[in-house]
């Protein structure tokens, strides 16, 4: 859904809304129901406001609250959808629209693809999955596992010898969440890596790739610990969250208890940067223990 369609949505909305309440109220005349018309076309000239301006945590529409400050306090605390208020049993045209608007950017967070351009400037190697295009990957998850032939390939032509970690990003359920955290992530993550002494190679993107992608990269690089990069399933407040699934030796088909995840990397969660330094003290411990996930925390 683009902008374009978004904002039609939104208009529709407000429409439909203004005229169920001008019909519960008895006034819906031709004159009232051609009102409802130009407001809504007129929405170009600022009717509708953006109404993902303010952050959960600012609004507030509880009218005459018994303690306003201690609310805000709390919300500091979560972006959840509190203090939203109703007209009735419904919401508010605001919340509403918020929701709309929320869940439309999750809807794209996980349909449209990760701008070339990132890719390029990163420096990726840019790999696919056996999953023919996104309507595919999100119905058959299992397509999203394995590389095409030709991605095998291009992984054994630039797979270097005796490598500590190699670094693999996918959109996974979020192309969002790369465009916002990959550039941030990897310098990070690199410098972390380089100073521990650790080597690492170019980082490979997989578009429409899970994380088990990392496990027929693991067999085909044989590098001792792979980090994938994925996007995660996005909600109505966080569309960007990218998670990191670290694995020491891993097989395709292995448990998933072997990996090592740190999860909810943005700005409002854990930070990139902050992530990057400390993926690479984790894959450092894993090194030292030749293990992951489960078996690592009983260490």
């Amino acid at each position: 859904m683009n902008e374009a369609t978004l904002k039609d949505t939104i208009r529709d909305i407000i429409k439909n809304v203004i005229q169920e309440e001008l019909t519960e109220a008895g006034t819906g005349s031709v004159q009232n129901q051609s009102i409802v018309t130009a407001t809504a076309d007129n929405s170009d000239d600022g009717f509708v406001e953006d109404v993902t301006a303010e952050t959960m945590q600012d609004i507030f529409y509880v009218p005459n609250p018994y303690d306003r400050d201690g609310y805000m306090k709390m919300k500091e605390f979560t972006s959840g959808r509190l203090g939203i208020w109703r007209a009735g049993p419904r919401p508010l045209t605001k919340s509403y629209l918020r929701f709309v608007a929320d869940h439309s950017a999750a809807q794209n967070a996980v349909w449209s693809d990760v701008d070339e351009k990132l890719i390029d400037d990163l420096g990726f190697i840019k790999l696919s999955t056996i999953a023919v295009d996104k309507a595919e990957y999100l119905k058959n998850p299992n397509t999203g596992k394995k590389l095409t032939d030709d991605a095998v390939e291009i992984v054994k032509k630039n797979t270097v010898k005796n490598l500590n970690v190699q670094i693999v990003f996918a959109d996974g359920l979020s192309s969002r969440a790369i465009e916002k955290n990959a550039a941030d992530f990897l310098p990070a993550f690199q410098q972390g890596l380089k100073s521990l002494g650790i080597t690492y190679s170019t980082p490979f993107f997989v578009a429409n790739g899970r994380v088990a992608i990392g496990d027929e990269i693991g067999e085909l690089t044989d590098a001792d610990v792979i980090a994938v990069l994925c996007g995660e399933r996005p909600g109505l407040n966080s569309t960007g969250s990218m998670g990191a699934y670290i694995t020491y030796k891993p097989t395709m088909g292995m448990e998933e208890a072997r990996r090592t995840v740190i999860s909810n990397i943005h700005a409002m969660g854990t930070a990139p940067v902050e992530a990057g330094a400390q993926i690479a003290e984790l894959c450092q411990t894993m090194l030292t223990h030749k293990m992951s996930g489960v078996e690592l925390k009983l260490v």
